[in-house]
Protein backbone atom coordinates (compact mmCIF):
# COMPACT_ATOMS: atom_id res chain seq x y z
CA UNK A 1 0.00 0.00 0.00
CA UNK A 2 1.39 3.26 -0.88
CA UNK A 3 1.54 5.52 1.47
CA UNK A 4 -0.09 9.53 1.03
CA UNK A 5 2.45 11.29 -1.02
CA UNK A 6 0.63 13.80 -2.45
CA UNK A 7 -2.35 16.08 -2.61
CA UNK A 8 -4.52 17.64 -5.65
CA UNK A 9 -4.55 21.45 -6.05
CA UNK A 10 -8.00 22.62 -4.27
CA UNK A 11 -10.85 23.22 -6.86
CA UNK A 12 -12.59 26.60 -7.08
CA UNK A 13 -14.83 28.63 -9.64
CA UNK A 14 -13.57 29.12 -12.50
CA UNK A 15 -11.61 26.10 -12.44
CA UNK A 16 -12.18 23.00 -15.25
CA UNK A 17 -13.85 19.96 -14.45
CA UNK A 18 -13.50 17.02 -16.91
CA UNK A 19 -16.65 14.77 -16.76
CA UNK A 20 -15.66 11.21 -17.77
CA UNK A 21 -17.53 8.22 -17.77
CA UNK A 22 -15.81 5.20 -17.81
CA UNK A 23 -18.32 2.79 -16.21
CA UNK A 24 -21.71 2.52 -17.49
CA UNK A 25 -23.77 4.70 -20.09
CA UNK A 26 -24.84 8.22 -19.45
CA UNK A 27 -28.09 9.62 -19.10
CA UNK A 28 -28.18 12.45 -20.78
CA UNK A 29 -30.72 14.56 -19.46
CA UNK A 30 -28.63 13.36 -16.19
CA UNK A 31 -25.85 14.90 -16.84
CA UNK A 32 -27.14 18.26 -18.34
CA UNK A 33 -28.83 18.49 -14.74
CA UNK A 34 -25.59 18.09 -13.53
CA UNK A 35 -23.30 19.94 -15.25
CA UNK A 36 -26.00 22.94 -14.98
CA UNK A 37 -25.49 22.73 -11.08
CA UNK A 38 -21.87 22.95 -11.36
CA UNK A 39 -21.31 25.50 -13.88
CA UNK A 40 -24.04 27.64 -11.59
CA UNK A 41 -21.43 27.49 -8.89
CA UNK A 42 -19.16 29.34 -11.13
CA UNK A 43 -16.85 26.06 -12.95
CA UNK A 44 -16.02 25.17 -16.70
CA UNK A 45 -17.28 21.79 -17.27
CA UNK A 46 -16.32 19.37 -19.78
CA UNK A 47 -19.24 16.54 -20.33
CA UNK A 48 -17.90 13.43 -21.82
CA UNK A 49 -16.90 12.53 -25.23
CA UNK A 50 -20.11 11.28 -27.21
CA UNK A 51 -19.00 7.80 -27.80
CA UNK A 52 -21.41 4.53 -29.06
CA UNK A 53 -22.48 2.73 -26.43
CA UNK A 54 -20.44 -0.64 -26.11
CA UNK A 55 -22.54 -3.71 -24.55
CA UNK A 56 -23.39 -2.36 -20.98
CA UNK A 57 -20.43 -0.12 -20.80
CA UNK A 58 -20.29 4.04 -21.67
CA UNK A 59 -18.13 3.32 -24.57
CA UNK A 60 -15.10 0.39 -25.42
CA UNK A 61 -12.70 -0.01 -23.13
CA UNK A 62 -10.18 1.54 -24.96
CA UNK A 63 -12.12 4.55 -25.23
CA UNK A 64 -13.05 5.38 -21.91
CA UNK A 65 -9.08 4.34 -21.55
CA UNK A 66 -8.30 7.05 -23.82
CA UNK A 67 -11.06 9.92 -22.01
CA UNK A 68 -9.90 9.31 -18.66
CA UNK A 69 -5.93 9.79 -19.10
CA UNK A 70 -6.50 12.14 -21.21
CA UNK A 71 -8.39 14.11 -18.68
CA UNK A 72 -5.40 13.46 -16.09
CA UNK A 73 -3.00 14.57 -18.81
CA UNK A 74 -4.50 17.40 -19.44
CA UNK A 75 -2.70 20.30 -17.17
CA UNK A 76 -5.89 22.80 -17.32
CA UNK A 77 -7.83 20.22 -15.93
CA UNK A 78 -8.38 20.90 -12.02
CA UNK A 79 -10.50 17.71 -11.22
CA UNK A 80 -11.60 14.39 -12.49
CA UNK A 81 -15.31 13.96 -11.78
CA UNK A 82 -17.08 10.70 -12.62
CA UNK A 83 -20.46 11.31 -14.30
CA UNK A 84 -22.28 7.93 -12.88
CA UNK A 85 -21.11 4.44 -11.61
CA UNK A 86 -22.40 1.17 -13.31
CA UNK A 87 -19.37 -1.15 -14.12
CA UNK A 88 -16.34 -1.08 -16.50
CA UNK A 89 -13.64 0.71 -13.97
CA UNK A 90 -12.10 -2.70 -13.45
CA UNK A 91 -11.28 -3.37 -17.10
CA UNK A 92 -9.33 -0.20 -17.49
CA UNK A 93 -7.60 0.08 -14.33
CA UNK A 94 -4.71 -2.17 -14.88
CA UNK A 95 -3.62 0.62 -18.01
CA UNK A 96 -3.75 3.38 -15.67
CA UNK A 97 0.02 3.69 -14.49
CA UNK A 98 -0.07 4.56 -10.57
CA UNK A 99 3.14 6.42 -10.81
CA UNK A 100 1.56 8.37 -13.96
CA UNK A 101 -1.56 9.11 -12.03
CA UNK A 102 0.93 10.81 -9.04
CA UNK A 103 2.88 12.57 -11.78
CA UNK A 104 -0.47 14.54 -13.05
CA UNK A 105 -2.57 14.74 -9.56
CA UNK A 106 -5.75 15.43 -10.29
CA UNK A 107 -8.53 15.61 -7.37
CA UNK A 108 -11.11 12.70 -8.55
CA UNK A 109 -14.24 12.63 -7.17
CA UNK A 110 -16.67 9.60 -7.35
CA UNK A 111 -18.25 6.78 -5.46
CA UNK A 112 -20.10 3.17 -6.80
CA UNK A 113 -18.00 1.90 -9.48
CA UNK A 114 -15.71 4.94 -9.22
CA UNK A 115 -14.49 3.33 -5.99
CA UNK A 116 -12.36 1.04 -8.40
CA UNK A 117 -10.76 4.39 -9.56
CA UNK A 118 -10.23 5.81 -6.01
CA UNK A 119 -8.51 2.89 -4.42
CA UNK A 120 -6.22 3.05 -7.37
CA UNK A 121 -5.46 6.52 -6.74
CA UNK A 122 -5.31 6.07 -2.86
CA UNK A 123 -3.78 3.39 -2.60
CA UNK A 124 -1.26 2.63 -5.54
CA UNK A 125 -0.39 5.93 -6.21
CA UNK A 126 -0.49 7.63 -2.93
CA UNK A 127 -3.02 10.78 -4.28
CA UNK A 128 -5.82 12.18 -2.04
CA UNK A 129 -9.68 11.62 -3.42
CA UNK A 130 -13.02 12.23 -2.44
CA UNK A 131 -15.85 10.11 -1.93
CA UNK A 132 -18.80 11.95 -3.18
CA UNK A 133 -21.74 12.35 -5.45
CA UNK A 134 -21.32 12.05 -9.25
CA UNK A 135 -22.50 14.44 -11.98
CA UNK A 136 -24.84 12.60 -13.81
CA UNK A 137 -25.89 10.62 -10.86
CA UNK A 138 -27.54 12.56 -8.14
CA UNK A 139 -25.88 15.96 -8.37
CA UNK A 140 -28.90 18.07 -8.86
CA UNK A 141 -30.99 16.06 -5.33
CA UNK A 142 -26.85 16.55 -3.73
CA UNK A 143 -27.34 20.43 -4.61
CA UNK A 144 -30.36 20.61 -3.07
CA UNK A 145 -30.47 19.15 0.10
CA UNK A 146 -27.03 20.67 1.20
CA UNK A 147 -24.29 17.58 0.35
CA UNK A 148 -22.78 19.37 -2.88
CA UNK A 149 -22.00 22.16 -0.56
CA UNK A 150 -20.43 20.12 1.86
CA UNK A 151 -18.51 18.39 -1.30
CA UNK A 152 -17.30 21.91 -2.72
CA UNK A 153 -15.99 22.93 0.58
CA UNK A 154 -13.47 19.62 1.12
CA UNK A 155 -12.65 20.04 -2.47
CA UNK A 156 -11.75 23.72 -1.80
CA UNK A 157 -9.86 22.79 1.06
CA UNK A 158 -12.11 22.41 4.24
CA UNK A 159 -10.00 20.49 7.10
CA UNK A 160 -12.70 20.04 9.87
CA UNK A 161 -15.66 18.03 8.37
CA UNK A 162 -17.69 15.49 9.99
CA UNK A 163 -19.52 12.78 8.86
CA UNK A 164 -22.35 11.85 11.57
CA UNK A 165 -22.14 7.76 12.10
CA UNK A 166 -25.85 7.36 13.89
CA UNK A 167 -25.09 3.34 15.29
CA UNK A 168 -22.63 2.17 17.00
CA UNK A 169 -22.32 -1.69 16.85
CA UNK A 170 -18.90 -1.60 18.84
CA UNK A 171 -17.81 1.67 20.74
CA UNK A 172 -14.50 3.36 20.78
CA UNK A 173 -12.32 5.54 19.08
CA UNK A 174 -9.96 5.11 15.85
CA UNK A 175 -7.75 7.86 14.17
CA UNK A 176 -6.09 7.43 10.83
CA UNK A 177 -6.45 7.82 7.45
CA UNK A 178 -9.64 7.60 5.28
CA UNK A 179 -10.52 4.64 2.70
CA UNK A 180 -12.97 1.93 1.43
CA UNK A 181 -16.11 2.88 -0.92
CA UNK A 182 -18.65 0.43 -2.41
CA UNK A 183 -18.40 -3.04 -0.71
CA UNK A 184 -19.08 -5.09 -3.86
CA UNK A 185 -16.24 -3.16 -6.19
CA UNK A 186 -14.02 -3.70 -2.84
CA UNK A 187 -14.51 -7.25 -3.15
CA UNK A 188 -14.45 -7.60 -6.51
CA UNK A 189 -10.44 -5.79 -6.37
CA UNK A 190 -9.30 -8.80 -3.96
CA UNK A 191 -6.66 -10.62 -5.71
CA UNK A 192 -5.86 -7.76 -8.19
CA UNK A 193 -2.98 -5.44 -7.93
CA UNK A 194 -5.45 -2.55 -6.60
CA UNK A 195 -6.71 -4.79 -4.09
CA UNK A 196 -7.28 -2.85 -0.63
CA UNK A 197 -6.08 -2.80 2.54
CA UNK A 198 -7.44 -1.35 5.32
CA UNK A 199 -4.45 -1.37 7.53
CA UNK A 200 -3.62 1.29 9.63
CA UNK A 201 -6.84 3.17 8.38
CA UNK A 202 -10.77 3.49 8.72
CA UNK A 203 -12.48 1.75 6.57
CA UNK A 204 -16.13 3.26 5.01
CA UNK A 205 -18.24 0.67 3.82
CA UNK A 206 -21.65 1.11 2.16
CA UNK A 207 -23.79 -0.78 -0.83
CA UNK A 208 -27.34 -1.21 -1.87
CA UNK A 209 -29.41 -4.29 -2.95
CA UNK A 210 -27.40 -6.52 -1.28
CA UNK A 211 -29.31 -9.35 0.55
CA UNK A 212 -27.27 -9.49 4.10
CA UNK A 213 -27.40 -13.15 4.84
CA UNK A 214 -26.06 -14.23 1.91
CA UNK A 215 -24.12 -11.55 -0.50
CA UNK A 216 -22.98 -9.19 2.62
CA UNK A 217 -21.64 -11.53 4.98
CA UNK A 218 -20.08 -13.34 1.14
CA UNK A 219 -18.52 -9.82 0.88
CA UNK A 220 -17.34 -9.37 4.34
CA UNK A 221 -15.77 -12.49 4.67
CA UNK A 222 -14.23 -12.12 1.26
CA UNK A 223 -12.05 -9.09 1.78
CA UNK A 224 -11.53 -10.41 5.29
CA UNK A 225 -9.92 -13.73 4.10
CA UNK A 226 -7.98 -11.56 1.49
CA UNK A 227 -6.49 -9.85 4.86
CA UNK A 228 -8.13 -6.29 3.80
CA UNK A 229 -8.75 -5.78 7.43
CA UNK A 230 -5.44 -6.96 9.04
CA UNK A 231 -4.59 -4.07 10.75
CA UNK A 232 -7.66 -1.67 10.42
CA UNK A 233 -8.36 0.76 13.19
CA UNK A 234 -12.24 1.61 12.66
CA UNK A 235 -15.03 0.86 11.10
CA UNK A 236 -18.18 2.74 9.77
CA UNK A 237 -21.01 1.69 7.49
CA UNK A 238 -23.38 3.66 5.12
CA UNK A 239 -27.12 3.65 5.38
CA UNK A 240 -26.46 -0.08 3.48
CA UNK A 241 -30.48 0.80 1.48
CA UNK A 242 -32.28 -1.75 0.70
CA UNK A 243 -30.08 -4.23 1.76
CA UNK A 244 -31.92 -5.99 4.47
CA UNK A 245 -33.25 -4.79 7.94
CA UNK A 246 -31.50 -2.48 10.29
CA UNK A 247 -30.93 -5.63 12.82
CA UNK A 248 -30.15 -8.33 10.23
CA UNK A 249 -27.39 -6.19 8.56
CA UNK A 250 -25.98 -5.84 12.40
CA UNK A 251 -26.31 -9.75 13.38
CA UNK A 252 -24.23 -10.14 9.80
CA UNK A 253 -21.60 -6.99 10.16
CA UNK A 254 -20.91 -8.27 14.01
CA UNK A 255 -20.62 -11.70 13.23
CA UNK A 256 -18.20 -10.97 10.08
CA UNK A 257 -15.99 -8.13 12.02
CA UNK A 258 -16.85 -8.28 15.33
CA UNK A 259 -13.65 -10.43 16.34
CA UNK A 260 -11.77 -7.68 15.12
CA UNK A 261 -11.87 -5.56 18.53
CA UNK A 262 -12.51 -2.15 16.71
CA UNK A 263 -14.66 0.43 16.83
CA UNK A 264 -17.68 -0.02 14.53
CA UNK A 265 -20.56 1.81 12.94
CA UNK A 266 -23.14 2.00 10.68
CA UNK A 267 -25.59 4.58 8.95
CA UNK A 268 -23.48 7.33 7.78
CA UNK A 269 -25.67 9.08 5.03
CA UNK A 270 -22.76 7.97 2.87
CA UNK A 271 -22.96 7.12 -0.50
CA UNK A 272 -25.86 4.81 -1.98
CA UNK A 273 -28.24 7.05 0.09
CA UNK A 274 -30.82 9.33 0.47
CA UNK A 275 -28.30 11.97 1.28
CA UNK A 276 -24.75 11.44 0.31
CA UNK A 277 -22.16 13.48 2.54
CA UNK A 278 -18.39 13.27 0.63
CA UNK A 279 -15.68 11.90 2.48
CA UNK A 280 -12.15 12.22 1.80
CA UNK A 281 -9.85 9.78 1.32
CA UNK A 282 -6.27 8.81 2.16
CA UNK A 283 -6.57 11.81 4.66
CA UNK A 284 -6.20 11.34 8.57
CA UNK A 285 -9.91 11.20 10.54
CA UNK A 286 -11.00 10.23 14.08
CA UNK A 287 -13.82 8.16 14.11
CA UNK A 288 -15.43 8.29 17.76
CA UNK A 289 -18.32 5.66 18.31
CA UNK A 290 -19.92 6.23 21.80
CA UNK A 291 -21.66 2.75 23.66
CA UNK A 292 -25.40 3.72 23.02
CA UNK A 293 -25.03 7.34 21.12
CA UNK A 294 -23.80 6.76 17.80
CA UNK A 295 -21.21 9.22 17.17
CA UNK A 296 -18.70 10.78 14.43
CA UNK A 297 -15.62 10.98 11.52
CA UNK A 298 -14.02 14.18 12.37
CA UNK A 299 -11.98 15.56 9.83
CA UNK A 300 -8.39 16.53 10.79
CA UNK A 301 -6.78 17.87 7.54
CA UNK A 302 -7.36 18.91 4.19
CA UNK A 303 -7.45 16.82 1.05
CA UNK A 304 -6.01 19.42 -1.38
CA UNK A 305 -3.65 21.78 -1.42
CA UNK A 306 -3.62 25.48 -2.38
Amino acid sequence: MKQLVAKPAALRPGDRIAVVAPSGPVEQEELSRGRKVLEGKGFIVEPPAASSPFRIFAASDEDRYQELSAAFADPGVRAVWAARGGYGMNRILPRLDPDWLRAHPKLVIGFSDATALLAHQVQRAGVAAIHGPMVAHDLAREAAQGGLEHLLELAAGRADWQIPVPVTLQAGRAEGPVAGGCLSVLASLAGTATAVSFEGRIALLEDHFEAPQRRIDRLLIQLRQAGSFDGVRGIFFGVMEECGSAAELAETILDCLGGLGVPIGFGAPVGHAPVHLAVPFGIAGDLVLAKSAGGRLLGRESAVTG
